[in-house]
């Protein structure tokens, strides 16, 4: 019989991850271009945004639950399949109404990956969890910073139906592919999550950590949705003079923010599998603050440098918080405990994207928003100093899987 390859099973997440990143970003890109199209306001046609990102968190909960009870890369199947048609069907909609509901179904079929794809990297790692977690996180980084880049240029060349239904097709060829490859054995489900620290706490994991994480995870989560809801207007809004408020330049100066902050992923699993957890975690959030203060105050060259230590700063940490949260949840329930986690920090967008359009509405910028982001951030700080140790928890049990 085939033995699985733990080389293959990353590969898969890893494009799950990039793609997912791809399309919860994109539309925030293609909506500039529908702006001029149908003649509507951004914040009109950014409302049409909202049952996605509802969806994104809602559905992430269930989809964790149901990776525990039936199989990771089976529920890793569906979302590429899913979320591939459904962006497909959103180049060739004719109204608002259409293009809502093709959104939403994206948002449903893309709740999957974080609950489920997280999880699974840690089951197939081979040791260096958080390298490969740091990998992973870099796939997510790149999806986002491609959906701006290549967005704008796809738009560009193909028209905004083009940049919806061109990324759709890849997505679904992904999902059949893995589908193929599950069934002649090339990928498995992975090892189970087990205490390697018997007679501690351990096995049973540590809810109290797992509650006070949700405060930090969702603070987390409203800020870069937010941010990356926002950044193409603030570009296009603040960086006249150096981007000349063209979509193609725009979108590839906001691919490169998230490009750079990408690369940030593999200093964080570097300092995760070498450095105690909570330490790492502490200091990374003690640069969200000043950095969102700078976003929001200024424009040019110094908006663009902080929009990158954001990135950089909010990538770097996610190897080390999902390495903390993976050793305080009970062993048996690492879906679970994954798609609270995505409930809490991707259901936070709706919350982002409802302060975005009514704080335009009210003064036509972001300004009060990103300061009252940084007071709070800083606020966040105190929070992590409370979380116990990690490393008096479980860690993954890696197996021997074949490259």
């Amino acid at each position: 019989m085939r033995q699985p390859s733990a080389t293959l099973a990353a590969s898969f997440s890893n494009a799950g991850h990039f793609l997912f990143h791809y399309f919860a970003a994109m539309y925030f890109t293609i909506v500039l271009a529908i702006e001029r199209d149908w003649s509507q306001t951004y914040e009109v046609l950014m409302e049409l945004w909202f049952p996605a990102s509802l969806l994104i968190g809602l559905a992430a909960l269930p989809a964790g639950r149901l990776a525990d009870r039936w199989s990771s890369p089976g529920m890793l199947i569906v979302m590429f399949i899913g979320m591939g048609i459904a962006t497909f069907a959103c180049g060739f909609v004719d109204s608002s109404t259409g293009l809502m509901i093709f959104l939403a179904g994206l948002g449903l079929f893309g709740a999957i990956y974080h609950p489920v794809g997280i999880p699974w990297v840690i089951k197939t790692s081979q040791g260096k969890t958080g390298m490969r977690l740091a990998v992973n996180g870099i796939f997510g980084g790149l999806g986002a910073a491609g959906a701006a880049m290549c967005t704008g240029w796809l738009i560009e060349l193909f028209g905004w139906r083009g940049a919806f239904a061109i990324p759709g097709v890849i997505c679904t060829a992904l999902g059949v592919a893995m589908l193929f490859a599950l069934m002649t054995g090339r990928i498995a489900e992975g090892a189970k999550v087990a205490s390697d620290r018997k007679g501690s706490a351990g096995a049973g994991g540590n809810l109290k950590a797992v509650a006070v994480m949700l405060i930090p995870m969702f603070m987390l989560g409203l800020i870069y949705n937010t941010v990356q809801n926002a950044m193409p207007k603030l570009f296009e809004e603040r960086m006249v003079d150096l981007l000349g408020g063209e979509i193609g330049l725009v979108g590839t100066a906001v691919g490169a923010v998230y490009a750079i902050g990408a690369v940030m992923q593999l200093v964080g699993g570097y300092l995760a599998d070498r450095y105690r957890l909570k330490t790492i975690y502490v200091g990374l959030w003690l640069l969200q603050a000043p950095l969102l203060f700078v976003l929001a105050e200024f424009g040019g060259l110094p908006l663009g440098l902080a929009a990158v230590g954001l990135a950089m700063a909010g990538t770097a940490i996610l190897p080390t918080e999902n390495l903390m949260l993976s050793r305080f949840a009970p062993a048996e329930h690492q879906g679970v405990i994954f798609g609270i986690k995505f409930v809490v920090s991707f259901g936070a967008a709706p919350l982002g994207l409802f302060l975005i359009t009514e704080t335009r509405s009210a003064t036509g910028e972001f300004t009060q928003l990103l300061i009252a982001y940084a007071v709070a951030a800083a606020a966040v700080v105190f929070v992590t100093l409370a979380l116990p140790r990690s490393r008096d928890y479980a860690a993954p049990v890696q197996p021997a899987a074949a490259e």
